[in-house]
This record gives C-alpha cells, sequence and structure tokens, in this order.
C-alpha cells in the first residue's frame, strides 16, 4: 500500500491565498492568445527572420508577461514582509532588464549538471516545486586549454501561477535567458523564452503526477568574421590581415522565433523516493539560420529525454541517479551518472540540507565530478569536465567548469496541524 507523502505534518495553508483574480487570468489569456496567434502567422505566412514581426512579438510578451509577474508577486501571493516584496521586485526588474535590454542574440545551450536547471531542458517542470517562486544561475567555461574558451551562462525564474487543492492541478510559468559564446568568430547566441507548465495529480494521494508545457522565445546569433584568418590572406606562408577577403558575407547576425513543448512524469511513493522522467521536444518551426540567407539552411528539432530520481538507503544516505539524452539529426548526446548524497536532517521548518558529490560521464567526450548541496532553500552546484575524447592531444584531459546556483522563495504562514497528503499542496 502506498505511503502519503507527509502525515500529520505542520504546514501552510496556501489555499486562500493563491485565488486567481480576474485580473490575472485576463493578462495570462491575452498573452497566451498573443504569442499563439504570432506563432501561427510565422508558421504559415511570414519568414522568421523578418524582425518586425519578431519586435512586435517580443513586445507585446514583454508588456503582458510584465503584468502577470508583477500582479501575481504582490497581489495573488500577498507577501506580508515588506523584505520578501522588495527580495521579489529586486528578482523580477533584474530579470526584465536582461530581458529587453539586451539584444536577443544562441546555439542550444550544453550544461553537465542538467538536474540544476529543470526549466531549461524541459518547459513541462516549471513551477513544479514546494515555495512561491524560484531564481537560479549558472554559468559554464570550457575548452579554455585548446582557444578562447567557450562560455555560456544564464538565468531562469519560474513559480505557480495557481494550485487548485480540490481540483488537484497546478498551473505555473518560467522564464529562461542564454548567453552563449563561442570560438575565435565569437560565434555569439542570447536566447530568452518563456514557458507555461500545467500539471495535474493521477490519484487522490498527490504523489503521482503528469505535466505538460510549452516555451516561447526569441533568438539571436551573431559573429565577428574579421577576428578569423583565410587562406587567401595568407602571402608566402605569412599572415597579413591588410589582404582583403573575397568571400563576401551575406549578414554577421539575424533572429529568429523559436518554440518547443515537452511532457514530464513525476512520482513519490513514499516521502523517501521520488522518481521524474520527461520528454521536451525544441525548435518545433524550424527556423532559417543560414548566414547566407539560404532558405534549405534550417534549424533541426531537437528532441531530449530525462530521468532524475532520489531514493534514501539509510537514515542519512540517498543516492539520486540522473540520466539525459539528446538527438538533434545525426547529433546525439547521452549523460548518466549518480549523486552520493549526505542528509543533514530536517528541521522544524521541513527543509532539506544536504551535500552530495557525484560522478558522471558524457558518451564519447566527457567524465566529470560534481559536488554541492542544499541549505535551507539555497541549492549550489560545481562540477569539472575531464575530457577523455579524441581531443585530449589538445585539451590534455582539460575541459570545463560549471557553476549552478538557485533559491527558491517561500512565503512563511502561521502554520496550523493538518492532514495533507503532499508537500506540493
Amino acid at each position: 500500500m502506498h505511503q502519503k507523502c507527509t502525515e500529520h505534518v505542520t504546514v501552510p495553508l496556501e489555499r486562500k491565498n493563491i485565488r486567481l483574480s480576474p485580473l490575472l487570468f485576463a493578462f495570462s489569456a491575452a498573452f497566451f492568445f498573443n504569442y499563439i496567434g504570432y506563432f501561427s502567422q510565422f508558421i504559415l505566412f511570414f519568414n522568421p527572420c523578418h524582425q518586425i514581426y519578431y519586435y512586435l512579438l517580443v513586445f507585446i510578451g514583454n508588456f503582458t508577461y510584465l503584468c502577470i509577474y508583477y500582479y501575481a508577486i504582490i497581489v495573488v501571493i500577498k507577501i506580508k514582509h515588506k523584505e520578501l516584496i522588495i527580495r521579489y521586485k529586486t528578482c523580477f526588474l533584474y530579470l526584465v532588464f536582461i530581458l529587453i535590454n539586451l539584444k536577443l542574440l544562441g546555439q542550444d545551450v550544453h550544461l553537465s549538471q542538467f538536474w540544476l536547471s529543470p526549466v531549461s531542458i524541459n518547459p513541462a517542470v516549471a513551477g513544479f516545486f514546494d515555495g512561491n517562486a524560484r531564481v537560479g544561475v549558472y554559468y559554464r567555461n570550457q575548452w579554455r586549454a585548446i582557444s578562447k574558451p567557450y562560455q555560456t551562462m544564464g538565468a531562469f525564474a519560474d513559480m505557480p501561477l495557481k494550485k487548485r487543492v480540490r481540483q488537484q492541478d497546478i498551473f505555473s510559468m518560467g522564464i529562461n535567458i542564454d548567453f552563449d559564446q563561442a570560438g575565435d568568430s565569437k560565434y555569439t547566441s542570447l536566447q530568452g523564452s518563456l514557458s507555461f507548465a500545467y500539471a495535474h495529480a493521477l490519484n487522490r494521494l498527490n504523489n503521482h503526477f503528469i505535466m505538460g508545457g510549452i516555451t516561447l522565445g526569441g533568438v539571436q546569433r551573431s559573429w565577428n568574421y574579421s577576428q578569423l584568418k583565410f587562406d587567401e590572406q595568407y602571402h608566402n606562408g605569412i599572415y597579413d590581415p591588410h589582404i582583403p577577403l573575397s568571400e563576401v558575407f551575406a549578414r554577421n547576425k539575424f533572429i529568429f522565433f523559436d518554440c518547443g513543448a515537452g511532457i514530464a512524469w513525476f512520482y513519490q511513493p513514499t516521502i523517501e523516493h521520488t522518481m521524474q522522467a520527461g520528454i521536451g521536444v525544441f525548435h518545433l518551426n524550424r527556423a532559417h539560420i543560414s548566414l547566407y540567407k539560404d532558405d534549405n539552411i534550417r534549424l533541426p528539432i531537437k528532441v531530449l529525454a530525462h530521468f532524475m530520481g532520489s531514493f534514501t538507503v539509510h537514515s542519512s544516505i540517498a543516492l539520486e541517479p540522473n540520466v539525459y539524452y539528446a538527438i538533434q539529426q545525426k547529433y546525439q548526446e547521452f549523460q548518466i551518472g549518480l549523486n552520493f548524497v549526505y542528509l543533514f536532517r530536517f528541521d522544524v521548518k521541513w527543509y532539506i540540507n544536504k551535500f552530495f558529490v557525484g560522478l558522471y560521464y558524457r558518451w564519447n567526450d566527457a567524465v566529470y565530478l560534481s559536488t554541492g548541496g542544499e541549505w535551507r532553500r539555497v541549492k549550489l552546484g560545481i562540477c569539472y569536465d575531464f575530457n577523455v575524447s579524441k581531443l585530449t592531444k589538445a585539451s590534455h584531459v582539460r575541459g570545463g567548469i560549471e557553476i549552478n546556483l538557485s533559491y527558491i522563495f517561500k512565503t512563511e504562514h502561521t502554520p496550523r496541524q493538518q492532514r495533507i497528503p503532499c508537500y506540493i499542496f
């Protein structure tokens, strides 16, 4: 017989504090239909590279998103403490500043600690956590031993908009911003996306969920070919940067619309064991990405599958297996590994404090060590890749370092003894 996730546990009652007002519903509906409408026009009539439609899409999306996010944080959640309001507003304004003021420049982001950045690998899991909002950042520096390092950095935020206890479902949204720069040409990609997710319980115990989500956003890619050296610039074996190039490049940057979708499954048979799996499909609109404006060159669809679990084997020891697989045309990526977790304690507010160390393998590419911990609602992960591919002659086994940091905001309520089947509610 299945055990309940928590039983006879002191938990906050949030139902009255998370009512979705008509105004918020109107903003959400307008936001959703605007994006769907423009997405349909892109697919059926317009070239995704036409910037006027892209900027119109971004303007409408950012305005309605600002209304939703601000209203949800200040009114719907009804935070009582002024210092928490300031924290929420600061995080929100920071992310919106990045999204609006930077030009949306983006190849797909490559992360080793994928389980620490859930929104970036599957939109369906946005907002599926115990708290009011979650924010996170990550940074990756790779191949410094070979050439100019490949750098990736990003930020994400997600939150449940509505948790309906009687209906046993959750409406959520998230935002993800990624910056990636590679090689001597500084091939740069900056992409911003919004995710909308829905989760529904499959049983009355609230320990078994199915989730679905979509992601919509924009990407700009650019490069600086003046930093590259071409064969025709060598005279008698000597490089001369003053020799003009005969090759003409049609453009050095372009913008396109991007979209994806995902589904996920979550199961928690007992409080000690959890499992989550999902599939995400990205670049569904197959945008034109040619630097020469060749309409036959399009961004291939990417399919991604993941599994993340946590199994307590002792009162203070847990194992966390994580698996990641992605395929995009003929290119594939497979990562598998295991975290060994030491649980320090569950404190009076039911926070999990833990330390972990993990060993992972990326097929035909690298072995990497990951370590970090979780204290209260702060989660930190650091890993280093050791290159084991054919590139070792140049890399000397050195790969790259990656850092992930996230924090969950949670409003504190006056607790009352309550029999609740799952921490989600």
